[in-house]
C-alpha cells in the first residue's frame, strides 16, 4: 500500500476523531444511522442512475488499486526500449522475435509483435493510438464517477439535515426540551456528506486521475519507441527522446543505468 496514503487515512481519521472529542462531552450526537443510510444509500441511488452497472461496480475494483502504489517504472520501460532497439539494429528483426517471451507488459508485447509481423509504421501508430485512447477513456470514466458522487453526497446530506428538521418541526408540539439535540442529530447528515465527499471520494477520484496519467506516459513512450524501432533510430537518440517523458532530474540517471548496461554488454 502507498505509504502516503496510510498516512492520510490514519492522520485524517486521528484528527477528527480529537476535535470530535474536544467539541463534546457527548460523543453519541454524531452517531446517526438513518443519517448515513440516507447519505450512502441516496449516493449510490443517483450513482446507478447516473452510469451504466458495469461502470459502477468496476469502480471498486479502483478503490482497491488506488490504496495501492501508484508510481510506475517508466524508466525501467525506456531502458528496456533502448536495449530492444541496440539489439534489433545490430542484429535485425529475428532479435525482436526471440525478446517476446521475456516481455511482461502486454502493451509492450504487442507493439514489438507488430513488428515482427511486419505492420507499417501507420498501421502501428493507428493502432496503439486507438488502444491509448481506449484505456484512458474507460479508466477515467472512474474518476468521473468518483468526482460525481463526491457532488452528490453532500446534497444528500442536505436532504438528511431537511429531513431531521421536518421531524424536529412536527415534535415541538410535544416541548422543546429536545430541540437541541435533534437539531445536532439532523446536522450529522450533512457532515457524514461532506466527510464521504472530501476524506474519500474526492481524494480517491485525484489518486485514480493521477495513476491513469502515469499509464498513459507509460502507453505513450512504449509507442514512441516502437515507432523509432521501426524507423531503425540510433539507440543514443531513442534514449533521448525518449527520455523528455520524464522529469528532468531523473534523466542522469537513466542515462547513467544505461551506459552502465551497454558497457557490460
Amino acid at each position: 500500500m502507498n505509504i502516503a496514503t496510510v498516512i492520510g487515512i490514519i492522520f485524517g481519521i486521528g484528527i477528527l476523531f480529537y476535535a470530535t472529542v474536544l467539541s463534546t462531552d457527548n460523543i453519541g450526537v454524531f452517531i446517526n444511522f438513518p443519517g448515513l443510510a440516507i447519505v450512502i444509500g441516496g449516493t449510490l441511488a443517483s450513482t446507478f442512475i447516473c452510469f451504466p452497472m458495469k461502470e459502477v461496480m468496476r469502480v471498486f475494483n479502483t478503490f482497491l488499486m488506488a490504496l495501492k502504489r501508484e508510481e510506475l517504472p517508466i524508466g525501467n520501460y525506456i531502458e528496456e526500449i533502448v536495449r530492444i532497439a541496440r539489439e534489433a539494429s545490430a542484429r535485425g528483426k529475428i532479435h525482436l522475435e526471440k525478446t517476446l517471451p521475456g516481455i511482461e507488459n502486454e502493451f509492450l508485447k504487442s507493439a514489438i509483435q507488430m513488428l515482427v509481423d511486419g505492420y507499417s509504421r501507420e498501421e502501428i501508430k493507428e493502432i496503439l493510438d486507438t488502444r491509448i485512447e481506449q484505456t484512458y477513456q474507460q479508466e477515467i470514466s472512474s474518476a468521473g464517477i468518483y468526482r460525481t458522487m463526491a457532488k452528490l453526497s453532500p446534497a444528500y446530506g442536505i436532504i438528511g439535515t431537511l429531513i431531521g428538521l421536518i421531524g424536529m418541526m412536527q415534535s415541538m408540539a410535544g416541548g422543546l426540551s429536545m430541540i437541541g439535540f435533534q437539531m445536532a442529530v439532523a446536522l450529522t447528515t450533512t457532515l457524514y456528506g461532506i466527510l464521504l465527499a472530501n476524506v474519500l471520494f474526492l481524494p480517491i477520484a485525484i489518486k485514480v486521475e493521477k495513476r491513469i496519467e502515469e499509464r498513459v506516459i507509460l502507453m505513450c513512450v512504449i509507442r514512441d519507441g516502437t515507432l523509432f524501432i521501426k524507423d531503425k533510430t540510433p539507440a543514443a537518440i531513442v534514449l533521448d527522446k525518449l527520455r523528455a517523458y520524464l522529469p528532468p532530474r531523473r534523466w542522469a540517471s537513466i542515462g547513467r543505468r544505461e551506459a552502465q548496461a551497454k558497457a557490460g554488454a
